[in-house]
């Protein structure tokens, strides 16, 4: 099956790096479609915030595509969902991915949310203004949160793993205790770092506050990215025109994005 998981996308495929993750999920599942005892197809059933299921890694193979295997695995990812107790199906896929969101559409699916993908150049930037944030802000950060103008388009942020959760409180102090948490007067940021061998990267997965303070976040990240040695920095934010015109003015490009899709599981 991974034969046909190697290049999906330009830079390949991350389905073999989390294979053996997903076979030994005891809370999810990894479903195989498969034609006369032939694997033709995979999906991988995550169960996220209370109630949603996340749909992940669907991929069929190149000679068995536009034969339905992927609505019939999809229904059978959400029967799987539904008999045990999830109210919602989730995923995430690429704004350039046409066949998929007709798929989607189709399949009762509806787009709840569009998050663009940004990426700026690690630079020599005052970053001394923002701080790490400790669960004595906790209650601040919420409160910026939910009156955020980019919050009210969509309630969801991308965890680690890509899956778009809720920012419930546990969450919350669990990334404040692993240092993510960056705050400034009027604002706060989620920055995460991940070390892939030589391909070092941090990412912004979260953006709120007033204009200056985005503007001051968003500019800062670039200079602790080239602080802490990370070779790019990425952001995937809701997409709100506050946002995208703070990022365009501390340096951020534009390349691409991602649709976010839920269908209620009755």
């Amino acid at each position: 099956m991974l034969a046909f998981c190697q290049n999906t996308f330009a830079w390949g495929d991350y389905v073999p790096d989390v294979w053996d993750k997903w076979l030994t999920d005891k809370k999810g599942q990894l479903l195989v479609g498969a034609i006369d005892g032939q694997p033709v197809g995979l999906v991988h059933v995550a169960f996220i915030d209370a109630g949603v299921a996340w749909m992940e890694g669907m991929r069929v193979h190149p000679d068995f595509r536009r034969q339905g295997i992927a609505s019939a695995m999809d229904a059978a990812a959400r029967a799987f969902a539904r008999a045990r107790g999830a109210r919602w199906a989730r995923l995430a896929t690429s704004v350039k991915n046409i066949p998929a969101q007709a798929t989607l559409a189709k399949e009762g699916y509806t787009r709840v949310a569009r998050y663009n993908e940004w990426e700026a150049a690690p630079a020599r930037l005052d970053f001394s203004a923002t701080r790490v944030a400790t669960p004595n802000d906790a209650e601040r950060v919420l409160q910026l949160w939910h009156a955020s103008s980019a919050h009210a388009a969509s309630a969801l942020l991308p965890d680690r793993d890509w899956h778009w959760c809720e920012l419930t409180h546990a969450r919350l102090l669990a990334q404040m205790d692993a240092g993510q948490v960056r705050w400034v007067d009027g604002g706060f940021a989620l920055l995460l770092a991940a070390e892939e061998g030589d391909w070092s990267r941090a990412s912004l997965h979260a953006l709120a506050g007033d204009e200056k303070a985005i503007f001051a976040l968003a500019r800062a990240a670039r200079g602790e990215a080239r602080y802490r040695g990370y070779s790019r920095l990425e952001a995937i934010l809701i997409n709100h025109p506050a946002l995208n015109a703070a990022l365009e003015r501390a340096g951020y490009r534009r390349e691409g994005g991602m649709f976010i899709y839920e269908q209620a599981l009755r």
